[in-house]
């Protein structure tokens, strides 16, 4: 069966090398668009985006997840850059209340789906939580832009990809029952 939204999914990977070339303005807004068209439980909304081109401010978040990733004994390459250099880093943060992670889920993958929809490169980044186990929350919530009563959940990267994505990942097998 070929469809293109189906394709777009199963051909998406994580990229992790970027060109230094910028994301316009016009692309990021329609990224940020289709991640608030995610769904959420009961319709609420109950999230932040903070979209981040500011190279200064991505490498002080660098600096404070690194450094909460040593903190609690964390190994990583030398050299190893949570954000893999990418131009754009959006963090997603939600209100705190039941179901904020699956609804960042669903906004992330919007985020994902339509930055490869527009030719460019993602990859989610979770690790961004251990900046909270060096830096002062109330500091980063500013930083971020966080609102209050919000926390963070999660980030992704986005940019024009250096060169070829990776090839695709063998699927896990037995991860699916049907019952009739």
């Amino acid at each position: 069966m070929k469809n293109p939204m189906i394709d777009l999914i199963m051909s998406r990977r994580s990229i992790r090398q970027y060109s230094e070339e910028p994301v316009s303005e016009e692309m990021l807004k329609m990224i940020v668009e289709c991640g608030i068209h995610a769904p959420t439980a009961r319709n609420k909304q109950s999230w932040h985006f903070t979209v981040i081109t500011d190279q200064k401010t991505i490498e002080t978040v660098n600096e404070m997840t690194l450094a909460g990733m040593d903190r609690l004994g964390i190994k990583k390459e030398p050299g190893y850059h949570v954000f893999y250099h990418a131009p754009v880093v959006i963090f997603l943060s939600s209100a705190i209340e039941g179901f904020s992670e699956i609804n960042c889920g669903c906004a992330i993958e919007n985020v994902a789906l339509a930055a490869k929809a527009l030719g460019l490169g993602s990859v989610i980044v979770g690790q961004t939580r251990y900046m909270f186990h060096q830096a002062n929350v109330v500091d980063v919530n500013r930083l971020l832009k966080i609102p209050e009563g919000y926390e963070h959940d999660c980030a992704i990267c986005i940019g024009h990809p250096a060169g070829p994505g990776p090839d695709p990942k063998t699927i896990k097998e037995g991860v699916v029952d049907y019952i009739r």
